[in-house]
């Protein structure tokens, strides 16, 4: 199985492989960060392997004399996925969906993670009988992976082992609110071998602090660089787009009573007959079940999925586009699509300071309203006045391929630096 790197005809650039539970085609955001991240890095000459778990658990897993003859004639224009099939573990399983009683699901996934460092490590075992061939026949310079859970970060600590090379971890994921609070510090501690840590946001890297010792760099998610469009003008029609998860149902609510109160009753409102209230998003029956008050004041339009291209286009399209906000997440990644938009954006409740801070440094139309009366306001301004010209250079900053670049050049310094993660 073993083979000669030259053997692939890989030609220059870094070989990496990235790590993340999420398959690139799931419809879930828990997918985007690693799927464009990965495709940016091939399109910049990289040569990248995308290990996630397989789209479905039927899904058969590939032998590995397959694997290793399509390593062998890859052109590495675009990222190898190696899809790995879960091990068959019921119990587990039962558990991570709460299909146990609660002291028996508790049970369960607390001695999982004490003794497995993870609540995923079906995948992980799925996964582990293609390290050893990925460690002598890609031989990957370095290692990213990202926590959505920690079993990323122990199949990317066990490569790191076997090929000798660095591993970094990534965290997107609010660590305080994923891991069991008694554990926390235990579990983080098993990761101190990571060579460095990458963070989703300055919030991020704030709470990463508290639990990790090693030096750590903001790497945002983006968004496609060479679709930041120039500002649109002449709108026919006043399409109102909210965009992503609800999470909270009462906040939706109130978000659609400011939207009615100003449709009833300001001068500044357009004609019924011009509005539109749209949604994107996986979320669409509990948007249903709130936006009967607006059925006789504007057009109610609620899309299914869709894909990344066509709801860029309609973000880009909206008179204003909104966002239901969760201080859970720290730092939603919607912000930056949105200001890549250029269109005007209110956020419901609040927004971060370091989202706000964003949005001013490149010229952003930001309203981080706390209350239906500031939903009311911004509506008046964004209807009423004209708009401040994005400084597109700033946001582009941003975008996947910048932040890339910035990545970039850290795994550079990493590789040469020779650090190990090591221990498995």
């Amino acid at each position: 199985m073993k083979m000669d790197m030259e053997a692939l005809n890989m030609g220059s650039g870094l070989r990496a492989v990235f790590v993340n539970h999420v398959h690139p085609d799931s419809r879930h955001v828990s997918a985007m960060r690693m799927k464009h991240f990965a495709h940016a890095f091939a399109e910049q000459g990289n040569k990248i392997v995308l290990l996630t778990e397989t789209l479905n658990p039927a899904d058969p897993a590939k032998p590995l004399a397959q694997v290793a003859s399509e390593l062998q004639n890859y052109d590495w224009s675009q990222p190898f996925i190696l899809a790995c099939r879960p091990q068959h573990a019921p119990l587990l399983q039962k558990a991570r969906d709460g299909k146990l009683s609660t002291g028996l699901r508790k049970s369960v996934l607390a001695c999982s993670y004490i003794f497995r460092s993870g609540v995923f490590s079906d995948w992980r075992n799925g996964a582990s009988a293609y390290l050893p061939l990925l460690a002598e026949t890609f031989r990957p310079q370095i290692v990213w992976g990202t926590f959505g859970n920690t079993d990323a970060w122990n199949i990317s600590r066990k490569l790191s082992g076997l090929s000798g090379c660095p591993w970094v971890a990534d965290l997107k994921d609010n660590w305080e609110a994923f891991m069991p609070t008694g554990l926390a510090r235990l579990i983080s501690k098993r990761y101190c071998g990571a060579a460095h840590m990458t963070t989703f946001s300055e919030s991020h890297r704030h709470q990463a602090d508290r639990w990790f010792p090693q030096e750590k760099t903001v790497i945002y998610s983006g968004f496609e660089e060479n679709i930041v469009p120039a500002l649109h003008k002449d709108r026919q029609s006043f399409d109102i787009l909210l965009t992503g998860s609800i999470y909270d149902e009462a906040y939706l609510a109130r978000l659609i009573y400011g939207l009615r109160d100003w449709l009833e009753t300001s001068q500044e409102a357009p004609p019924r007959e011009k509005v539109n209230f749209m949604y994107a998003g996986n979320d669409g029956e509990k948007v249903a079940r709130q936006v009967g008050s607006l059925k006789y004041l504007c057009k109610i339009t609620i899309n299914d999925f869709m894909d990344y291209g066509a709801l860029l286009s309609l973000q880009q399209e909206a008179w204003l586009n909104v966002y239901i906000r969760t201080p859970k997440n720290l730092f939603q990644h919607k912000i930056l699509e949105l200001l890549a938009a250029e269109r005007p954006i209110i956020s419901f409740p609040g927004e971060s300071l370091e989202a706000k801070k964003i949005s001013d440094q490149v010229g952003g139309t930001l309203f981080p309203c706390e209350s239906e009366e500031d939903i009311f306001q911004a509506l008046q301004e964004i209807s009423s006045s004209s708009l401040r010209q994005m400084d597109v250079r700033r946001i582009n900053a941003y975008s996947w391929q910048a932040q890339a670049a910035e990545l970039t050049g850290l795994f550079a310094g990493l590789i040469s630096e020779n650090k190990c993660g090591g221990t498995v």
